[in-house]
């Protein structure tokens, strides 16, 4: 079975596969919105599915779903992104989104552009030190 092959242009409403950081995990991200970057280049708000990020406040000791991460372009280059197909975009990023744009246009929220592994392992350090 071959893959569809990866869209040129990201937009909302697309399903990405990406690497994981095992092989336990194939994380999805579905893009549901575009933004233009003030410096140039886009900002897509993503969810993140099909993941296991340690969180410690949660009764299962996991997070499989990030409902709002903002990215940029090269982290789907960095992550061996496939397309999948389209999808409706989830409302559930909707919170996350309102709170990272009002931090975003304080000067004090950006995007990450490195791989969703690492965006993953960042989050989970952030997670834990929450506690």
């Amino acid at each position: 079975m071959t893959s569809p092959s990866p869209s040129p242009d990201f937009a909302a409403g697309q399903l990405w596969r990406c690497a994981g950081r095992s092989a336990d995990e194939a994380p999805l991200l579905l893009i549901n919105r575009v933004d233009a970057h003030p410096l140039g280049g886009e900002i897509f708000h993503v969810s993140i599915s099909g993941v296991r990020v340690r969180n410690p406040a949660d009764p299962s000791g996991f997070t499989t779903r990030l409902p709002h991460v903002p990215v940029i372009r090269q982290t789907f280059e960095r992550s061996e992104a496939q397309f999948l197909r389209n999808e409706v975009p989830d409302p559930a990023f909707l919170t996350g989104y309102a709170q990272w744009k009002r931090e975003f246009d304080s000067g004090n929220a950006g995007s990450f552009g490195v791989s969703v592994a690492e965006v993953l392992d960042f989050i989970e350090r952030a997670m834990a030190a929450r506690q």
